[in-house]
């Protein structure tokens, strides 16, 4: 993925507000961090972010929903009922990522599936 040098400048403001999260260069006692510490706590930081945006993308869902239809007999299920849903949580190499997948019954197959969201 390419990264135009408008988002680089808007990576390096963000990059600015984690330090600030992080607590800055120095311990609350004025003394410095060692570059281990910084290391340390950045890579928290950011494996907390990338996982937390792979949720948000788990979660996006398209704006249209595509007709639903049993991958088995392409029948057409009984309405979607939450019931069926099942939850989805997945160990990511940066955390956990977790969504819904949302579960269909198809009466003559006697099936459940979860279609794909894309």
């Amino acid at each position: 993925m390419a990264i135009s040098p408008q988002n680089r400048a808007r990576a390096l403001e963000l990059a600015k507000e984690l330090n600030e999260i992080n607590g800055g260069r120095y311990h609350d006692d004025g003394t410095p961090k060692t570059f281990d510490e910084l290391e340390i706590e950045t890579n928290a930081l950011t494996d907390l972010l990338s996982s937390m945006a792979l949720n948000v993308s788990a979660k996006d869902l398209p704006a249209e929903e595509k007709p639903v239809r049993c991958p088995k007999c392409k029948a057409v299920p009984k309405p979607h009922d939450p019931e069926d849903d099942e939850p989805m949580i997945v160990q990511s190499a940066r955390g956990e990522v977790e969504w819904i997948n949302e579960g269909y019954y198809c009466r003559r197959c006697r099936r459940s599936f979860f279609p794909s969201a894309g």
